[in-house]
């Protein structure tokens, strides 16, 4: 009988059968900790990752990829203000991105912007209000989908949004091993969640001793200096 196994992901569901190459793989892309449950299938019961001693090699590993490049520095958190500073430096390459891509999403949707009146009166100004609003609500799905796919990529591929890259910032599990694609979505969404709230999960970055904010606890993750 082949060896199969099944894990319980981050989200909670079930993924699997793989085989022990692919389990393996897994724990390359930071899917599984030793902490992961782990059902084999000749054993017909479930373990933690670290239990199986053919997983023990590949978490090794693991655990040496996540290590400090500068001894004590990279389990530091991260701070308020470093953090304020990469949303800032993320919110500018976001700009300049809606910026190239707006000829051709405006092409396809159809989008204009209000043109500036050349004499400014009660109706005029309120005309242009109205103008903007439209605008802005035409244009938010796609401004949501490009942050979202933003920050899903870069932290699902580098651990790290090009604005904490500036700053030394990386973005670990909370059990230090990286994030995967799935988790990366789940915390840009949590972020997204955050703002609704007035931007006040931000800051408890500045208030907790471990400077997590409300996503890092949606997602189970926090913002460490890598170097």
């Amino acid at each position: 009988m082949d060896v199969e196994y099944k894990i319980i992901g981050g989200d909670g569901a079930e993924y699997g059968p793989a085989t022990l190459d692919e389990l393996q793989s897994w724990i390359g892309d930071g899917r599984v900790a030793g902490s992961t449950q782990v059902w084999r299938n000749d054993l017909a019961h479930w373990l933690p990752a670290a239990r199986y001693v053919e997983l023990q090699q590949a978490l090794a590993r693991l655990h040496a990829s996540v290590s400090p490049p500068r001894a004590g520095a990279a389990l530091s958190p991260v701070g308020f203000w470093p953090r304020l500073a990469a949303y800032v430096i993320d919110r500018l390459f976001l700009t300049m991105a809606l910026g190239i891509l707006w000829r051709p999403l405006s092409a396809w949707q159809h989008w204009t912007l209000p043109s500036l009146p050349a004499v400014l009166d009660q109706q005029t100004v309120q005309q242009l209000i109205e103008q903007l609003t439209l605008s802005t609500r035409q244009m938010f799905p796609f401004m949501l989908a490009l942050i979202v796919l933003y920050n899903m990529l870069l932290n699902g591929t580098f651990g790290a949004t090009i604005g904490k890259m500036a700053v030394g910032a990386r973005i670990l599990r909370d059990d230090g091993t990286r994030l995967s694609y799935g988790r990366a979505l789940l915390r840009a969404l949590a972020g997204q969640l955050t703002e609704v709230f007035f931007y006040l999960g931000y800051l408890w970055v500045a208030f907790r001793p471990d400077r997590r904010g409300m996503h890092d606890f949606i997602a189970g993750t926090r913002v460490v200096y890598s170097r």
